[in-house]
């Protein structure tokens, strides 16, 4: 059995279902953990004071995820049609009489 196939056949139900705004919020969020990790190595040399992290965590998540989804396109939703009403089937017409 090819898994492979089935993981894509999946994904690419999934992948329509999920809002390109969210996406993009999600995306931001994700960059932000990012930087705090390369922060960690590069700037301050082993733990992020508490106080950088904290500010990195409220102002620039909430700032990009909102800027994200601002900027990021609405997905269309498709709705159903109605299903066609049920119309009764006709009388049946009366024999004719002789």
């Amino acid at each position: 059995m090819d898994f492979k196939h089935e993981l894509q056949v999946i994904e690419g139900r999934l992948i329509d279902k999920v809002e390109a705004k969210v996406k993009a919020a999600s995306t931001a969020a994700a960059v932000t953990g990012l930087v705090l990790s390369l922060l960690g190595a590069y700037v301050f040399r082993g733990a992020v004071p508490e106080w950088v992290q904290a500010l990195i965590d409220t102002v620039v998540t909430g700032g990009l995820a909102f800027v994200a989804g601002w900027l990021a396109k609405h997905t269309p939703r498709t709705i159903a049609p109605p299903p066609a009403p049920v119309t009764p089937a006709p009388p049946p017409t009366p024999p004719a009489s002789a």
